[in-house]
């Protein structure tokens, strides 16, 4: 299989907005809240790469590790992720675990009441923080926030407080409070966040790297350009600007948003171009 530019999945979501149409997405309506770059989940890629658009702040959840995943769920699965900060306002935040030690029986017990806010952890970041949030870990994206984001190929979200919000169908959206009170890791440590602009050298940084997948960062000025090898799965997320992917005799253009894949099989080196001074996020799988 040869290089190909995807065709990403607009998702609408109740706290959704309308920011991707920065990204070259053809959006309509105010509450389109991902785009699935590498499609849905039944395709064939490793990872799923989305681009999320928080008008509101996201349900407090939590995703399987993939022993539980299988056990419970009889999936393939659990569900690790990494958020990339791509735009922000200033007090935006994020929720990442608790802010004080707890056991099972007490989140129980705050969530019977509708108290679980008092216990969770709010970081401030800003553009450029990226976050990994390994699986059993409480978690939500704040409002204002439009984020990069690569996980597993799962969709299992246990949802554990949704801020009494209503669906787009005007119901309260399901809870899965038992499940999450299993699957949270109570022993999770705090975030340790890098900022891209901060830790940049040589115009490249390695941002993320777990077992599941890894992810780094490249800033390009025009006409300047890096080579990749094969014999492995990665996928290139634009971010600013325009870059151009040259493989053989092609080439495939990209814009701020576009992702490109290049297949695990495929035997030949590829280059990115800078058709101008451009940004781009590239995740390679682990597995």
């Amino acid at each position: 299989m040869r290089p190909y530019k995807t065709n990403p999945v607009i998702v609408e979501r109740v706290w959704g907005g309308s920011r991707l149409c920065g990204y070259n997405k053809s959006i309509q309506g105010s509450t389109i809240g991902e785009s699935w770059e590498t499609g849905s989940l039944e395709g064939d890629t490793p990872v799923l790469i989305k681009l999320i658009d928080a008008r509101e702040t996201l349900s407090v959840q939590v995703h399987p590790d993939d022993e539980f995943a299988f056990k419970i769920e009889n999936e393939k699965n659990g569900k690790s992720e990494a958020w990339v900060v791509l735009e922000c306002s200033e007090d935006a935040f994020i929720i990442y675990g608790f802010n004080r030690p707890v056991e099972k029986a007490e989140i129980m017990s705050l969530l019977g009441k509708g108290s679980i806010a008092e216990v969770l952890n709010y970081v401030k970041v800003r553009k450029g923080d990226c976050i990994y949030i390994p699986a059993g870990t409480v978690h939500s994206l704040g409002k204002g926030i439009l984020a990069y984001e690569v996980q597993q190929p799962s969709d299992l979200t246990y949802r554990i407080y949704d801020w009494d919000r209503k669906d787009l169908q005007g119901k309260s959206r399901e809870l899965h409070v038992d499940k999450a009170a299993e699957a949270i890791n109570y022993s999770a440590k705090l975030p340790q966040i890098t900022n891209i602009y901060n830790s940049l050298k040589d115009n490249f940084i390695n941002i993320i790297n777990c077992k599941h997948f890894e992810s780094s960062y490249r800033c390009l000025k025009h006409k300047e350009f890096q080579s990749y090898e094969p014999g492995r799965f990665r996928a290139f997320t634009t971010i600013s600007g325009s870059v151009v992917l040259r493989f053989e005799d092609s080439l495939i253009l990209a814009h701020k948003g576009d992702t490109i894949i290049i297949p695990e099989e495929y035997d030949r080196t590829v280059s990115i171009e800078g058709l101008e001074a451009a940004e781009y996020i590239v995740t390679a799988c682990n597995i």
